[in-house]
């Protein structure tokens, strides 16, 4: 039963935020703002915290995510901005694996 509920919330928060990446780049749905940086920072961080509590979270993300805030912070925003939005490709695909780990294994 815990396993479906899992596997129903990861197909959720997938299915959100691939439907998010059809908006037009100047639309955040996150924060209100058209700051590109902020809306994949923002996209990213949510995704990661996803990902994390399936317990599918990939290795270098956490590091991406750190690494664009220091970047943006030390006035490098558009390549912050690429790392941002390489983090957040990172954690949505960290959900769809963890969507379908769920029902791997042998099939008799």
């Amino acid at each position: 039963m815990m396993k479906k509920i899992l596997l129903t919330t990861t197909l959720t928060v997938f299915a959100l935020t691939a439907q998010a990446d059809f908006l037009g780049s100047d639309h955040n749905w996150n924060n209100g703002s058209s700051d590109p940086y902020k809306t994949a920072i923002t996209a990213a961080e949510t995704d990661y915290a996803a990902a994390l509590a399936a317990s599918m979270a990939w290795r270098d993300t956490g590091k991406m995510i750190k690494e664009a805030k220091k970047l943006h912070k030390a006035g490098k925003v558009d390549v912050a901005t690429a790392l941002a939005k390489k983090a957040h490709n990172q954690a949505v695909n960290a959900l769809a694996q963890a969507a379908v780990a769920g029902s791997a294994g042998p099939r008799f």
